[in-house]
């Protein structure tokens, strides 16, 4: 699988993927040639198609100039900081609907029109004869393609601002007179949902990517994992409507229900809970067809069939596998040195030139479960007043025995280890005997970094690879995909549509302890069984909560909990998610002190405050687009 991941990822970009050095709409242009000729020619074809693609959310880019098309939301949201970037300092200082730094407006609508100008435009070309052409099975196939990353774009701005102008053409918005209403959140959600009606109905996208190779087996199409399928539209289509049912979006945003277009249309309607109904309905049928097609969440098992959860959790994201339901090759190759990549943002500086540039809060480290499967507060056994030697799950070579570990990171779950660095670790390949991160003032590994904004006591380890290193034999490359669907969401969604609809439903805790058997802790039916945490089970506050804590650990760091804690709107100060504190370790501290001692490592210590007010619950539309455009309303509170 590696190899297989490494040949044909790399040729993913052939003419489907995301990828800069494609021809946009304005290069065709500017090179003297009139859309008559640009579909005239099969490259120049390709190309446009391609370019599309560009609208595509990728969520494993956290640090390398990121934009609203990656994945500044980790570090939005309070789970993570860079040391690096625009989004290094955005919540600290706060920002305005003029120096806001993670748009997607202005770009979503030219990629929208490229995308109408392909289905006006694009035609077979050439006999089948001729080495270079384009059938019209070819064509057809591109055009519902074009029109589903419209569907997808207008999410994209909906998931993000709100309510949008809906521009059924090709319209260019960089004329002047470029001027649209915003439709309503009803409207926009309607239009959306429709136009993944239409693609299901002109049935020319695969149903997988799953295809049978010369030996009879069902393999992967790599060459095209990018390229959408009819999974992707069910799955698309029903986060759509978990959305819509969502508090932010159907009524529980006070603020929003007085905004109102220049005609007095109002773009918030009050709460209609039929809207889980609907939510509930395309969730069900995803993951019908899902299940049907082989789609689950991703095991690992030995030889005598006994599960590996620790496996199961890293290998996840090191493999291309039955729990995908869509990924880019955008973080294909992983290399050792290579300062863009993500394996050395996360590296501690003393190990191979590491940049130690992605921090984790605390409050994403304490959000881990237990080994129990508790809350840290919950588990009686859980207890930060000592150290005890554990054995490190991530060692390439097993065992590997970690001396003296705050009891803090002491039986936590597999999640935990596979997606924290923590003081005291030892990197998954020792760089001499003993070695171990050292994020303490009196560290004398090269860890400690004073003024970094971004410095907590932890670095990101989620995704990073377990057998690089330069040097020996070990690898010095590694390809994966960048998954942007996956199934665990969606089991969590359905837990919480169906809690929202019936908390006496099964499928709650059905689907809530599936995720969670995999992660390798008891379900809320075992632990309510064996009197370790009851009360949950038919308590829609309590099964609530329980959804929300697991999509937290479970989709830790991927770009979800931005989206996830503002359409739940618990981000206020003193609430569940509240936006306005990042804590972590003290380090300033020294870890020959003990915890009780204020001058130890060994403390959570508030480490910055942030710019949090309730106008974040919607991104703004960007100042100057309300400038051009003078029937567009700014979002509320901006």
């Amino acid at each position: 699988m590696k190899k297989t991941i490494i040949s044909i990822l790399a040729g993913a970009c052939l003419a489907f993927s995301a990828c800069s050095d494609y021809l946009d709409v304005s290069d065709e242009l500017a090179s003297n040639l009139t859309i008559e000729q640009v579909f005239d020619n099969v490259k120049y074809t390709k190309r446009w198609h391609a370019n599309i693609f560009n609208c595509i959310s990728e969520y494993s880019q956290y640090f390398w100039n990121p934009n609203g098309f990656n994945n500044p939301w980790a570090s939005l949201s309070g789970e993570l900081a860079v040391s690096w970037g625009t989004a290094k300092l955005e919540m600290v200082n706060g920002f305005n609907a003029s120096n806001a730094q993670f748009h997607r407006f202005g770009s979503i609508y030219q990629y929208i029109r490229q995308a109408y100008l392909f289905i006006e435009n694009a035609k077979p070309i050439g006999v089948s004869t001729d080495q270079e052409k384009l059938t019209e099975e070819d064509i057809n196939r591109m055009k519902t393609e074009a029109k589903f990353f419209i569907a997808y774009s207008y999410f994209s701005l909906f998931e993000l601002y709100g309510p949008v102008p809906i521009i059924e053409g090709m319209a260019d918005p960089n004329e002047t007179s470029f001027d649209y209403a915003r439709a309503s959140v009803d409207e926009l959600v309607a239009y959306i949902d429709n136009l993944y009606q239409e693609v299901l109905d002109e049935n020319n996208l695969p149903e997988t990517l799953r295809t049978i190779d010369s030996t009879g087996e069902e393999v992967e199409n790599m060459n095209e994992m990018v390229r959408p399928t009819k999974a992707v539209v069910l799955a698309l289509r029903a986060k759509l409507w978990v959305y819509a049912a969502s508090k932010l979006f159907n009524g529980g945003y006070a603020e929003s229900l007085d905004l109102v277009n220049n005609d007095g249309k109002h773009l918030f309607a009050a709460k209609d809970p039929k809207k889980w109904e609907t939510a509930k309905m395309h969730l069900e049928t995803f993951l019908k067809f899902a299940e049907s097609n082989n789609y689950g969440l991703f095991r690992v098992f030995d030889k005598d069939g006994n599960e590996n959860y620790s496996q199961s959790v890293y290998r996840l994201f090191q493999e291309y596998n039955k729990e995908i339901i869509w990924a880019t090759s955008a973080s294909v190759m992983n290399e050792v040195n290579n300062g863009q990549h993500l394996d050395r943002r996360c590296r501690p500086t003393a190990i191979m030139d590491g940049f130690s540039g992605i921090g984790v809060s605390q409050q994403s480290v304490d959000a881990f479960f237990t080994k129990n499967g508790l809350d840290i507060k919950e588990d009686p056994e859980h207890d930060e007043t000592g150290f005890t030697d554990i054995e490190n799950p991530c060692a390439y070579k097993k065992p590997q025995i970690d001396k003296q570990i705050f009891n803090m990171y002491v039986d936590r779950e597999p999640r935990f280890y596979h997606a924290v660095t923590y003081h005291g670790k030892s990197w998954h390949i020792q760089p001499s005997a003993g070695w171990k991160v050292n994020f303490s003032r009196d560290g004398n590994n090269s860890n400690y970094i004073a003024g970094r904004e971004h410095y907590t006591g932890y670095l990101l380890y989620k995704r990073n690879n377990q057998e690089l290193y330069n040097s020996g034999s070990y690898l010095r490359k590694y390809a994966r995909p960048s998954i942007l669907l996956r199934m665990a969401d969606f089991y969590l969604y359905y837990a919480e549509v169906c809690n929202e609809i019936n908390p006496n439903d099964p499928n709650i805790i059905k689907y809530l302890d599936m995720v969670r058997d995999r992660a390798g802790i008891p379900g809320y039916k075992e632990l309510q069984a064996t009197g370790k945490k009851t009360g949950v089970i038919g308590n829609y506050e309590a099964q609530a909560y329980a959804i929300r804590r697991e999509r937290q650990v479970e989709l830790f760091s991927e770009g979800q909990r931005y989206f996830d804690i503002r359409r739940w709107m618990i981000c206020d100060p003193g609430e569940e998610a509240d936006q306005t504190e990042y804590w972590g370790m003290n380090v300033d501290g020294y870890d020959n002190l003990p915890p009780s001692d204020p001058n130890s490592f060994f403390h959570r210590k508030l480490i910055r405050k942030h710019q949090w007010t309730r106008a974040m619950y919607l991104y703004p539309i960007p100042h100057n687009e309300i400038e051009k455009s003078p029937s567009l309303v700014q979002n509320p509170l901006w």
